[in-house]
Protein backbone atom coordinates (compact mmCIF):
# COMPACT_ATOMS: atom_id res chain seq x y z
CA UNK A 1 0.00 0.00 0.00
CA UNK A 2 1.59 3.47 -0.84
CA UNK A 3 2.43 5.65 2.06
CA UNK A 4 3.07 9.59 1.14
CA UNK A 5 4.61 11.65 3.90
CA UNK A 6 4.21 15.64 3.58
CA UNK A 7 6.20 18.29 5.38
CA UNK A 8 5.05 21.78 5.90
CA UNK A 9 7.67 23.75 7.15
CA UNK A 10 8.03 27.69 6.76
CA UNK A 11 9.10 29.46 3.16
CA UNK A 12 12.09 28.81 1.84
CA UNK A 13 12.62 32.62 1.79
CA UNK A 14 12.24 33.15 5.07
CA UNK A 15 14.55 31.01 5.65
CA UNK A 16 17.00 32.76 3.78
CA UNK A 17 16.11 35.98 5.52
CA UNK A 18 16.60 34.60 8.87
CA UNK A 19 19.95 33.24 7.70
CA UNK A 20 21.38 36.81 6.94
CA UNK A 21 18.92 38.56 9.78
CA UNK A 22 19.45 36.13 12.57
CA UNK A 23 17.60 39.07 14.91
CA UNK A 24 14.58 39.01 12.92
CA UNK A 25 13.63 34.71 14.33
CA UNK A 26 10.49 35.06 16.25
CA UNK A 27 9.64 38.76 14.66
CA UNK A 28 6.89 39.53 12.16
CA UNK A 29 8.49 39.29 8.84
CA UNK A 30 6.86 39.56 5.50
CA UNK A 31 8.57 38.39 2.22
CA UNK A 32 7.59 40.82 -0.31
CA UNK A 33 7.36 39.51 -4.07
CA UNK A 34 9.41 42.81 -5.62
CA UNK A 35 9.56 46.30 -4.46
CA UNK A 36 6.68 47.86 -6.78
CA UNK A 37 3.78 49.56 -5.64
CA UNK A 38 2.11 46.44 -6.57
CA UNK A 39 4.09 44.17 -4.78
CA UNK A 40 2.06 41.83 -2.51
CA UNK A 41 3.49 39.38 0.19
CA UNK A 42 4.35 36.04 -0.90
CA UNK A 43 4.71 34.48 2.93
CA UNK A 44 4.66 35.86 6.24
CA UNK A 45 6.44 34.18 9.76
CA UNK A 46 4.11 33.13 12.42
CA UNK A 47 4.18 36.56 14.34
CA UNK A 48 3.20 38.30 11.23
CA UNK A 49 0.29 35.43 10.55
CA UNK A 50 -1.14 36.08 13.98
CA UNK A 51 -1.39 39.71 13.50
CA UNK A 52 -3.57 38.91 10.13
CA UNK A 53 -1.03 38.70 7.81
CA UNK A 54 -1.69 36.27 5.21
CA UNK A 55 0.58 35.15 1.42
CA UNK A 56 -1.00 37.44 -1.33
CA UNK A 57 -1.96 40.45 0.30
CA UNK A 58 -0.91 43.90 -0.77
CA UNK A 59 2.22 45.23 0.75
CA UNK A 60 0.14 48.13 1.75
CA UNK A 61 -2.34 46.00 3.69
CA UNK A 62 0.17 44.56 5.66
CA UNK A 63 1.57 47.36 6.72
CA UNK A 64 -1.58 48.64 7.81
CA UNK A 65 -2.23 44.97 9.56
CA UNK A 66 1.05 44.70 11.10
CA UNK A 67 2.87 48.32 11.32
CA UNK A 68 5.94 46.41 13.06
CA UNK A 69 6.48 43.95 10.57
CA UNK A 70 9.65 43.76 8.77
CA UNK A 71 9.54 43.26 4.56
CA UNK A 72 11.96 41.75 2.78
CA UNK A 73 12.49 41.74 -0.95
CA UNK A 74 12.35 37.81 -2.36
CA UNK A 75 15.75 36.75 -3.07
CA UNK A 76 15.13 34.39 -5.86
CA UNK A 77 19.15 33.41 -6.07
CA UNK A 78 19.75 32.33 -2.33
CA UNK A 79 16.64 30.73 -1.93
CA UNK A 80 17.12 28.56 -5.64
CA UNK A 81 20.45 27.70 -3.67
CA UNK A 82 18.55 26.32 -0.45
CA UNK A 83 15.89 24.70 -2.60
CA UNK A 84 19.06 22.60 -3.71
CA UNK A 85 20.47 22.02 -0.62
CA UNK A 86 17.25 20.53 0.68
CA UNK A 87 16.22 18.41 -2.09
CA UNK A 88 19.68 16.84 -1.69
CA UNK A 89 19.21 16.54 2.09
CA UNK A 90 15.86 14.98 1.51
CA UNK A 91 17.21 12.68 -1.41
CA UNK A 92 19.84 11.09 0.52
CA UNK A 93 17.08 9.35 2.73
CA UNK A 94 14.02 8.45 0.30
CA UNK A 95 13.86 7.75 -3.19
CA UNK A 96 11.23 9.98 -4.69
CA UNK A 97 10.72 13.39 -3.40
CA UNK A 98 8.26 16.41 -4.69
CA UNK A 99 9.47 19.94 -2.98
CA UNK A 100 8.02 23.17 -3.39
CA UNK A 101 8.97 26.70 -1.50
CA UNK A 102 6.68 25.11 1.68
CA UNK A 103 5.91 21.61 1.23
CA UNK A 104 7.69 18.74 0.69
CA UNK A 105 6.23 15.17 -0.36
CA UNK A 106 7.99 11.85 -0.05
CA UNK A 107 6.91 8.39 -0.72
CA UNK A 108 7.34 6.44 2.23
CA UNK A 109 6.36 2.81 0.49
CA UNK A 110 8.45 -0.66 1.07
CA UNK A 111 11.04 0.19 3.74
CA UNK A 112 14.65 1.56 4.56
CA UNK A 113 17.82 -0.59 5.14
CA UNK A 114 19.14 2.26 8.04
CA UNK A 115 15.61 3.36 9.18
CA UNK A 116 13.32 0.45 9.91
CA UNK A 117 9.57 0.88 9.80
CA UNK A 118 7.63 3.91 9.09
CA UNK A 119 8.02 6.41 12.10
CA UNK A 120 11.97 6.13 12.33
CA UNK A 121 11.70 6.91 8.25
CA UNK A 122 9.58 9.86 8.91
CA UNK A 123 11.85 10.75 12.13
CA UNK A 124 14.80 10.96 9.37
CA UNK A 125 13.32 12.95 6.75
CA UNK A 126 12.28 15.33 9.94
CA UNK A 127 15.98 15.48 10.79
CA UNK A 128 17.42 15.85 7.39
CA UNK A 129 14.75 18.56 6.83
CA UNK A 130 15.68 20.91 10.06
CA UNK A 131 19.26 20.20 9.41
CA UNK A 132 18.58 21.96 5.76
CA UNK A 133 16.22 24.93 7.09
CA UNK A 134 19.05 26.08 9.86
CA UNK A 135 16.73 24.30 12.82
CA UNK A 136 13.36 25.71 11.63
CA UNK A 137 11.15 22.31 12.35
CA UNK A 138 8.76 20.97 9.87
CA UNK A 139 5.59 19.51 10.49
CA UNK A 140 5.23 16.09 9.21
CA UNK A 141 2.22 13.75 8.12
CA UNK A 142 2.22 10.09 6.68
CA UNK A 143 -1.28 9.06 5.22
CA UNK A 144 -1.98 6.46 2.48
CA UNK A 145 -2.85 9.65 0.24
CA UNK A 146 -1.53 12.91 -1.04
CA UNK A 147 -4.78 15.09 0.45
CA UNK A 148 -4.73 13.03 3.69
CA UNK A 149 -1.25 13.59 4.34
CA UNK A 150 -0.88 17.34 3.89
CA UNK A 151 -4.69 17.54 6.12
CA UNK A 152 -2.30 15.60 8.84
CA UNK A 153 0.45 17.73 8.67
CA UNK A 154 -1.58 20.71 9.02
CA UNK A 155 -3.19 19.60 12.26
CA UNK A 156 0.67 18.54 13.42
CA UNK A 157 2.26 20.98 15.41
CA UNK A 158 6.09 21.24 14.95
CA UNK A 159 8.76 18.68 15.19
CA UNK A 160 5.99 16.06 15.15
CA UNK A 161 4.95 13.27 12.77
CA UNK A 162 1.17 12.83 12.40
CA UNK A 163 0.95 9.52 11.07
CA UNK A 164 -2.53 7.85 9.70
CA UNK A 165 -3.49 4.47 9.24
CA UNK A 166 -4.72 2.42 6.86
CA UNK A 167 -8.66 2.75 6.47
CA UNK A 168 -8.73 5.61 8.85
CA UNK A 169 -8.58 8.23 6.70
CA UNK A 170 -12.51 8.82 6.58
CA UNK A 171 -12.38 9.31 10.46
CA UNK A 172 -9.75 11.93 10.55
CA UNK A 173 -11.43 13.50 7.81
CA UNK A 174 -14.88 13.60 9.23
CA UNK A 175 -14.77 16.41 11.59
CA UNK A 176 -12.41 18.96 9.71
CA UNK A 177 -14.54 21.71 8.29
CA UNK A 178 -14.70 21.81 4.18
CA UNK A 179 -12.94 25.58 3.98
CA UNK A 180 -9.95 23.41 3.44
CA UNK A 181 -11.07 21.55 0.67
CA UNK A 182 -8.77 22.33 -2.32
CA UNK A 183 -11.49 23.48 -4.79
CA UNK A 184 -13.35 26.20 -6.59
CA UNK A 185 -14.18 29.19 -3.51
CA UNK A 186 -17.50 29.12 -5.15
CA UNK A 187 -18.13 25.20 -4.89
CA UNK A 188 -16.92 25.40 -0.55
CA UNK A 189 -19.32 29.00 -0.24
CA UNK A 190 -22.61 26.73 -1.41
CA UNK A 191 -21.48 23.76 0.49
CA UNK A 192 -21.69 26.57 3.50
CA UNK A 193 -24.89 27.57 2.20
CA UNK A 194 -27.07 23.94 2.08
CA UNK A 195 -25.54 23.30 5.67
CA UNK A 196 -22.76 21.13 5.28
CA UNK A 197 -20.34 22.18 7.91
CA UNK A 198 -17.36 19.11 8.58
CA UNK A 199 -16.14 16.59 5.65
CA UNK A 200 -17.76 13.87 7.35
CA UNK A 201 -21.52 15.28 6.49
CA UNK A 202 -20.25 15.44 2.61
CA UNK A 203 -18.84 12.01 2.65
CA UNK A 204 -21.93 10.83 4.48
CA UNK A 205 -24.10 12.21 0.86
CA UNK A 206 -24.22 10.16 -2.59
CA UNK A 207 -21.93 10.86 -5.28
CA UNK A 208 -24.68 10.93 -7.66
CA UNK A 209 -26.75 13.86 -5.24
CA UNK A 210 -23.05 15.84 -5.38
CA UNK A 211 -22.86 15.64 -8.85
CA UNK A 212 -26.10 16.94 -10.12
CA UNK A 213 -25.49 19.77 -7.66
CA UNK A 214 -21.91 20.66 -8.73
CA UNK A 215 -21.48 18.66 -11.73
CA UNK A 216 -17.39 17.62 -12.14
CA UNK A 217 -16.25 18.90 -9.12
CA UNK A 218 -19.02 17.16 -6.89
CA UNK A 219 -17.30 14.25 -7.45
CA UNK A 220 -13.76 15.50 -7.12
CA UNK A 221 -15.36 16.97 -3.42
CA UNK A 222 -16.41 13.60 -2.56
CA UNK A 223 -13.68 11.61 -2.76
CA UNK A 224 -11.40 14.03 -1.39
CA UNK A 225 -13.97 13.92 1.59
CA UNK A 226 -13.32 10.41 1.90
CA UNK A 227 -9.62 10.62 1.69
CA UNK A 228 -9.44 8.85 -1.62
CA UNK A 229 -7.79 11.67 -3.74
CA UNK A 230 -5.64 8.99 -5.09
CA UNK A 231 -3.06 12.12 -7.10
CA UNK A 232 0.58 10.95 -6.68
CA UNK A 233 3.71 12.93 -6.65
CA UNK A 234 5.35 14.83 -9.49
CA UNK A 235 8.90 13.38 -8.52
CA UNK A 236 12.06 15.62 -9.16
CA UNK A 237 14.96 14.86 -9.58
CA UNK A 238 18.16 15.73 -7.68
CA UNK A 239 20.89 17.86 -8.71
CA UNK A 240 23.53 15.72 -10.09
CA UNK A 241 27.18 16.64 -9.50
CA UNK A 242 30.43 15.02 -9.60
CA UNK A 243 33.59 16.18 -7.47
CA UNK A 244 37.49 15.11 -7.39
CA UNK A 245 39.99 14.84 -4.32
CA UNK A 246 43.59 15.26 -4.63
CA UNK A 247 46.05 14.72 -1.69
CA UNK A 248 48.81 17.06 -1.13
CA UNK A 249 52.36 15.82 -0.28
CA UNK A 250 51.69 17.39 2.59
CA UNK A 251 49.89 20.73 4.25
CA UNK A 252 51.78 23.57 2.22
CA UNK A 253 51.62 27.12 1.65
CA UNK A 254 52.75 27.64 -1.59
CA UNK A 255 50.60 28.48 -4.52
CA UNK A 256 53.10 26.52 -7.21
CA UNK A 257 52.22 23.00 -4.98
CA UNK A 258 48.70 24.32 -4.96
CA UNK A 259 48.51 24.93 -8.73
CA UNK A 260 50.02 21.46 -9.40
CA UNK A 261 47.55 19.84 -7.50
CA UNK A 262 44.50 22.08 -9.15
CA UNK A 263 45.91 21.03 -12.31
CA UNK A 264 45.81 17.67 -11.61
CA UNK A 265 42.34 17.84 -10.18
CA UNK A 266 41.42 19.41 -13.32
CA UNK A 267 42.34 16.70 -15.60
CA UNK A 268 40.64 13.75 -12.94
CA UNK A 269 37.29 15.71 -13.41
CA UNK A 270 37.27 16.17 -17.20
CA UNK A 271 37.93 12.91 -17.50
CA UNK A 272 34.90 11.98 -15.54
CA UNK A 273 33.05 14.90 -17.73
CA UNK A 274 34.13 13.71 -21.18
CA UNK A 275 33.43 10.15 -20.20
CA UNK A 276 30.09 10.24 -19.30
CA UNK A 277 29.06 13.03 -21.77
CA UNK A 278 28.42 15.91 -19.85
CA UNK A 279 29.55 19.35 -19.17
CA UNK A 280 29.78 21.72 -15.92
CA UNK A 281 27.71 24.79 -15.67
CA UNK A 282 29.62 25.57 -12.25
CA UNK A 283 32.48 24.67 -10.25
CA UNK A 284 32.99 24.60 -6.32
CA UNK A 285 36.81 24.93 -5.17
CA UNK A 286 37.38 23.62 -1.82
CA UNK A 287 40.33 23.41 0.34
CA UNK A 288 41.04 21.04 2.91
CA UNK A 289 43.16 21.50 5.80
CA UNK A 290 44.63 19.04 8.52
CA UNK A 291 41.72 19.77 10.21
CA UNK A 292 38.84 20.02 7.36
CA UNK A 293 38.21 22.92 4.99
CA UNK A 294 39.97 26.25 5.12
CA UNK A 295 39.25 28.00 2.33
CA UNK A 296 36.31 27.68 -0.70
CA UNK A 297 35.52 29.67 -3.64
CA UNK A 298 32.48 29.01 -5.84
CA UNK A 299 31.73 29.50 -9.70
CA UNK A 300 28.00 29.39 -9.43
CA UNK A 301 25.72 33.03 -10.09
CA UNK A 302 25.10 35.43 -6.32
CA UNK A 303 25.58 38.40 -4.86
CA UNK A 304 28.43 36.28 -2.51
CA UNK A 305 31.22 36.06 -4.65
CA UNK A 306 29.76 33.14 -6.61
CA UNK A 307 29.73 32.56 -10.48
CA UNK A 308 28.42 31.12 -13.43
CA UNK A 309 31.07 30.06 -16.13
CA UNK A 310 30.16 31.54 -19.27
CA UNK A 311 30.84 28.67 -21.21
CA UNK A 312 29.93 25.02 -20.39
CA UNK A 313 32.94 23.09 -19.26
CA UNK A 314 33.35 20.07 -20.63
CA UNK A 315 36.64 19.32 -20.96
CA UNK A 316 40.54 18.96 -19.21
CA UNK A 317 41.27 22.50 -20.85
CA UNK A 318 38.20 24.20 -19.80
CA UNK A 319 37.84 22.86 -16.41
CA UNK A 320 41.36 24.49 -15.71
CA UNK A 321 40.78 27.67 -17.64
CA UNK A 322 38.08 28.39 -15.08
CA UNK A 323 39.76 26.83 -12.31
CA UNK A 324 42.21 29.31 -12.23
CA UNK A 325 39.62 32.24 -11.52
CA UNK A 326 39.19 29.85 -8.44
CA UNK A 327 42.72 29.72 -7.40
CA UNK A 328 42.91 33.60 -7.21
CA UNK A 329 39.65 34.13 -5.19
CA UNK A 330 40.83 31.14 -2.55
CA UNK A 331 42.37 32.27 0.52
CA UNK A 332 45.08 30.57 2.38
CA UNK A 333 44.04 30.73 5.66
CA UNK A 334 46.20 27.66 7.00
CA UNK A 335 48.31 24.97 5.13
CA UNK A 336 46.31 23.16 2.71
CA UNK A 337 46.61 19.39 3.21
CA UNK A 338 44.29 18.78 -0.09
CA UNK A 339 41.82 20.22 -2.78
CA UNK A 340 37.88 19.53 -3.84
CA UNK A 341 36.79 20.33 -6.98
CA UNK A 342 32.94 19.90 -7.62
CA UNK A 343 31.24 20.29 -11.13
CA UNK A 344 27.50 21.36 -10.74
CA UNK A 345 24.63 22.47 -13.17
CA UNK A 346 25.30 18.75 -15.23
CA UNK A 347 23.60 19.03 -18.43
CA UNK A 348 24.63 17.40 -21.69
CA UNK A 349 26.79 19.16 -24.21
CA UNK A 350 24.36 21.82 -26.51
CA UNK A 351 24.99 22.39 -29.44
CA UNK A 352 24.21 23.18 -33.44
CA UNK A 353 24.62 22.05 -36.57
CA UNK A 354 27.55 23.89 -38.87
CA UNK A 355 26.99 25.05 -41.95
CA UNK A 356 29.02 22.61 -44.28
CA UNK A 357 29.21 25.62 -47.18
CA UNK A 358 30.70 27.96 -44.56
CA UNK A 359 33.42 27.40 -43.86
CA UNK A 360 35.43 28.16 -40.50
CA UNK A 361 32.66 28.43 -38.81
CA UNK A 362 33.33 25.68 -35.88
CA UNK A 363 36.37 27.60 -35.21
CA UNK A 364 34.50 30.90 -34.99
CA UNK A 365 32.47 29.02 -32.30
CA UNK A 366 35.24 28.39 -30.10
CA UNK A 367 37.28 31.62 -30.70
CA UNK A 368 33.76 32.80 -29.26
CA UNK A 369 33.85 30.82 -26.16
CA UNK A 370 37.44 30.97 -25.43
CA UNK A 371 36.90 35.17 -25.82
CA UNK A 372 33.47 34.93 -23.23
CA UNK A 373 35.68 32.98 -20.91
CA UNK A 374 38.68 35.35 -20.87
CA UNK A 375 35.91 38.24 -20.60
CA UNK A 376 34.48 36.36 -17.63
CA UNK A 377 37.98 36.41 -15.89
CA UNK A 378 39.59 39.87 -17.04
CA UNK A 379 36.40 41.96 -17.40
CA UNK A 380 34.03 43.14 -20.37
CA UNK A 381 36.94 45.03 -22.32
CA UNK A 382 39.41 42.61 -21.92
CA UNK A 383 38.36 41.13 -25.69
CA UNK A 384 37.19 43.78 -28.25
CA UNK A 385 36.54 42.91 -32.14
CA UNK A 386 36.26 45.71 -34.62
CA UNK A 387 32.88 46.37 -36.88
CA UNK A 388 32.48 48.92 -39.61
CA UNK A 389 30.70 51.81 -39.03
CA UNK A 390 27.40 53.15 -40.05
CA UNK A 391 28.52 56.30 -41.58
CA UNK A 392 32.48 56.01 -41.82
CA UNK A 393 33.37 58.97 -43.06
CA UNK A 394 36.24 59.92 -45.22
CA UNK A 395 39.48 58.97 -42.67
CA UNK A 396 40.01 55.62 -42.98
CA UNK A 397 40.81 54.97 -39.08
CA UNK A 398 37.71 56.30 -38.79
CA UNK A 399 35.72 53.24 -40.46
CA UNK A 400 35.24 50.84 -37.65
CA UNK A 401 34.56 50.50 -34.31
CA UNK A 402 35.20 48.51 -31.30
CA UNK A 403 32.88 47.05 -29.51
CA UNK A 404 32.94 43.84 -26.79
CA UNK A 405 32.43 40.18 -27.56
CA UNK A 406 29.31 40.31 -25.94
CA UNK A 407 27.30 42.87 -28.46
CA UNK A 408 27.54 46.34 -26.05
CA UNK A 409 28.91 48.80 -28.81
CA UNK A 410 31.81 50.43 -27.02
CA UNK A 411 32.57 54.11 -29.11
CA UNK A 412 36.32 54.64 -29.27
CA UNK A 413 37.79 57.82 -30.83
CA UNK A 414 41.11 56.71 -33.12
CA UNK A 415 43.88 57.68 -30.55
CA UNK A 416 41.57 55.89 -27.89
CA UNK A 417 41.19 52.63 -30.68
CA UNK A 418 45.16 52.88 -30.91
CA UNK A 419 45.48 52.86 -26.98
CA UNK A 420 43.27 50.30 -26.54
CA UNK A 421 44.86 47.88 -29.20
CA UNK A 422 48.31 48.82 -27.43
CA UNK A 423 48.00 48.87 -23.87
CA UNK A 424 48.38 52.95 -23.75
CA UNK A 425 46.36 56.25 -22.93
CA UNK A 426 45.24 58.73 -24.95
CA UNK A 427 42.07 60.58 -25.82
CA UNK A 428 40.00 62.05 -28.77
CA UNK A 429 36.50 63.32 -29.84
CA UNK A 430 33.90 61.22 -28.96
CA UNK A 431 32.59 59.99 -31.94
CA UNK A 432 28.94 60.70 -33.21
CA UNK A 433 26.21 57.74 -32.89
CA UNK A 434 24.90 55.81 -35.70
CA UNK A 435 21.70 56.51 -36.76
CA UNK A 436 18.49 54.35 -36.20
CA UNK A 437 17.49 51.69 -38.27
CA UNK A 438 14.76 53.62 -40.64
CA UNK A 439 15.88 57.11 -40.08
CA UNK A 440 16.83 59.03 -43.44
CA UNK A 441 20.27 59.43 -43.78
CA UNK A 442 22.24 62.83 -43.29
CA UNK A 443 23.56 64.08 -46.21
CA UNK A 444 27.26 63.85 -45.93
CA UNK A 445 29.02 67.41 -46.01
CA UNK A 446 30.85 68.68 -49.14
CA UNK A 447 34.81 68.41 -48.56
CA UNK A 448 36.70 71.57 -48.58
CA UNK A 449 38.89 72.45 -51.62
CA UNK A 450 42.61 71.70 -51.43
CA UNK A 451 45.18 74.10 -50.10
CA UNK A 452 47.41 75.40 -52.19
CA UNK A 453 50.31 73.49 -50.49
CA UNK A 454 48.44 70.09 -50.80
CA UNK A 455 47.77 70.95 -54.60
CA UNK A 456 51.12 71.58 -54.63
CA UNK A 457 52.59 68.51 -52.72
CA UNK A 458 53.62 65.15 -54.48
CA UNK A 459 51.31 62.75 -55.07
CA UNK A 460 52.84 60.51 -52.73
CA UNK A 461 51.99 62.66 -49.86
CA UNK A 462 48.91 64.22 -50.72
CA UNK A 463 45.66 62.95 -49.07
CA UNK A 464 43.37 60.59 -51.03
CA UNK A 465 41.09 62.46 -52.57
CA UNK A 466 36.68 61.72 -51.61
CA UNK A 467 34.38 60.75 -54.32
CA UNK A 468 32.93 64.62 -54.39
CA UNK A 469 36.11 65.56 -55.29
CA UNK A 470 37.32 63.06 -57.74
CA UNK A 471 33.65 63.69 -59.37
CA UNK A 472 34.61 67.16 -59.25
CA UNK A 473 38.40 66.78 -60.72
CA UNK A 474 37.33 64.61 -63.47
CA UNK A 475 34.80 67.60 -64.58
CA UNK A 476 37.18 70.47 -64.45
CA UNK A 477 38.70 71.47 -67.75
CA UNK A 478 42.20 70.26 -68.96
CA UNK A 479 44.02 73.79 -67.81
CA UNK A 480 44.49 74.79 -64.26
CA UNK A 481 45.26 72.91 -61.23
CA UNK A 482 46.17 69.00 -61.98
CA UNK A 483 44.25 66.71 -59.71
CA UNK A 484 44.22 63.24 -59.28
CA UNK A 485 40.93 61.51 -60.29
Amino acid sequence: MPRILCARFPHLGLVVAWRRYPELRGEPVAIASDTTAGAVALAASEAARAAGVHPGQPLRQVRHLCPGAAVLPFDATATGRRRDQVMEALCAVVPAVELNDEEAYADLSGSHARHPGEAAWSAAVGRALAAALDGAAPAIGVAATRFVAWMAARESPPRHVRRIRPGEEAAFLAPLPPALLPVDPAVLARLGSLGLDCLGAIAALSPADLQRQFGPDGLTVHRLARGADGAGLTVARPPRRLAVRVLLDGAVCDREMLRRGARQAAVDLGRLLAEQGLVAGSLTLALEGEDGPSASASASASASAERVLVAPAGGEEEVWAALLGLLVAAELRAPVAALRLEAGALALPGGRQTDLWRRGEAERDAVARVAARLCDRFGRTAVLRPRLRVDPGDLPERRFQWETVASEVVLVAPAEAGATAGGGGGTGPAEPAPPAAGAPRRPRAAPPPPTPAEADAPISWRRRPSIAEGRRLRSAPASGTAGVP
